[in-house]
């Protein structure tokens, strides 16, 4: 849940009160919609932040991934028949493909994503 502050324009993952700032600043939460209000005065952009994890998501899916659908089509194809040469390096082709495949992809769609995010005015926020 993403949260703001007021007081410095930052956003935050959770918390109740504000981490940078001297006292006790109430964060507000973005989803509420009495605080859309005062999303356009902030001078940050979370939307990066969104973008970044469904891309994280999608990499990391491939990377888990690989690794056992390369074993899978090792030990299937070792099992109908003795040329381990040429499975194994089915199986490493299959495991560095997927992996690269969807990292590629994420890359690509954060990429698309971020298009529509204007850096003039705002800085996003990638931390």
């Amino acid at each position: 849940m993403v949260k703001f502050c007021l007081q410095c324009k930052n956003a935050f993952w959770g918390g109740q009160y504000c981490p940078k700032c001297p006292g006790e600043i109430e964060l507000l939460d973005a989803a509420l919609p009495e605080n859309k209000k005062y999303l356009p005065e902030l001078n940050i952009d979370v939307r990066p932040k969104y973008y970044a994890r469904s891309s994280m998501l999608l990499s990391c899916f491939g990377f888990i991934m690989a690794l056992p659908l390369g074993a899978f089509l090792f030990l299937r194809g070792m099992s109908s028949s003795g040329n381990v040469a040429l499975w194994a390096s089915v199986g490493i082709g299959t495991i560095v493909i997927v992996s690269w495949g969807c990292w590629y992809l994420a890359h690509r769609l954060f990429d698309k994503q971020m298009e529509d995010v204007e850096v003039d005015d705002k800085e996003p926020q990638l931390d």
